[in-house]
């Protein structure tokens, strides 16, 4: 039975080939006339070539956000509404794809168009890579440089947003811990003009010793006096004079820790750097990358010939 159906199954081969061979001038004829129609619809006047700029970028400077590493980070400013926006505003690529502005649709078909353009593809070197495709080899580099240096001003705004308000917040501490200063300052002033305070733990040792030497003796007088207001004072307004002190000593820390964070921000904001190095810079192609003519002429041919055959052989089993 197998040996029946498969001496069956070769006899129908055997009868396909033999139809194809009668056939072979309308078939290579069909073939002809695809290849020509695909040469003549490939050419330039109704498929403009497009070149292809190529560039690869490593992340760099980039912070730490979440749990996004750098090259995540550089991935979604490259897909970026601000970019994009930029880039299509730049090189005008509304005239370019070919797309009406008052066409109410028109940001979706930009979009869609910017992204069958110009993409950004992580490779497994951990850096990105991007291409950009245009009728113009020069404006495809153009296009791919000035991604590169856009995306260094955008992450370079929105650090300098970042640290701008860091700087605001950090002045506003130094500020508050300035006038909480200055209030101690001047209360400290004020017991040392006013009741002659000046170190409470020295002169509290050095007046007592004095004051009791001129009790001891029984010595009166001006110095006497002196040193009972003194000691006097010591007694009413040391402890706050001390206390004063030690707050100053706590807050100036606190206000250098501060001033330090200040410093520190202002330096960040005012910083130039770039965000991106360059392994591979973008040139101009000196080759079309489509259409790839053979494989449409290949296909073009290839399908006309085998459908026009299977045609062929379902007219052919319809009559027999």
């Amino acid at each position: 039975m197998e040996n029946l159906e498969t001496k069956t199954m070769m006899k129908s081969n055997i009868e396909i080939v033999q139809f194809a061979a009668k056939k072979w001038k309308l078939l290579l004829a069909i073939g002809l006339i695809a290849g020509i129609f695909a040469f003549v619809f490939t050419l330039p006047q109704f498929i403009p070539p497009k070149f292809k700029s190529k560039a690869v970028i490593y992340p760099a400077n980039l912070g730490q956000y979440a749990e996004e590493n750098g090259l995540e980070q550089m991935q979604q400013y490259l897909e970026s509404n601000e970019l994009r926006n930029h880039i299509v505003a730049k090189y005008n690529l509304y005239d370019e794809y070919d797309i009406d502005q008052d066409d109410p649709n028109k940001k979706s078909w930009i979009k869609l168009a910017y992204d069958e353009h110009i993409t950004f593809d992580k490779t497994r070197f951990e850096s990105i890579k991007i291409e950009v495709l245009s009728t113009e080899p020069i404006k495809a580099r153009d296009i791919a440089q000035e991604i590169i240096e856009e995306l260094n001003q955008i992450i370079r705004r929105t650090e300098r947003k970042k640290y701008q308000e860091i700087v605001v917040i950090t002045k506003r501490m130094v500020e508050d811990k300035k006038a909480d200063l200055d209030s101690l300052e001047k209360k400290i002033t004020e017991l040392s003009t006013r009741y002659g305070i000046l170190d409470y733990e020295v002169q509290s040792e050095r007046v007592t010793e004095k004051y009791m030497d001129f009790l001891l003796s029984g010595k009166k007088g001006e110095d006497f006096e002196e040193a009972k207001t003194l000691f006097e004072n010591l007694q009413k307004y040391g402890r706050k004079s001390y206390d004063y002190h030690f707050q100053q000593t706590a807050i100036n820390s606190h206000y250098m820790n501060r001033l330090r964070e200040y410093e520190l921000a202002l330096k960040n904001l005012n910083k130039i750097q770039t965000y991106s190095n360059v392994v591979v810079a973008p040139e101009v192609p000196d080759r079309k990358s489509s259409p790839v003519r053979w494989f449409i002429l290949v296909a073009a041919i290839g399908a006309s010939v085998v459908f026009t055959f299977a045609l062929l052989l379902v007219s052919g089993y319809q009559n027999k």
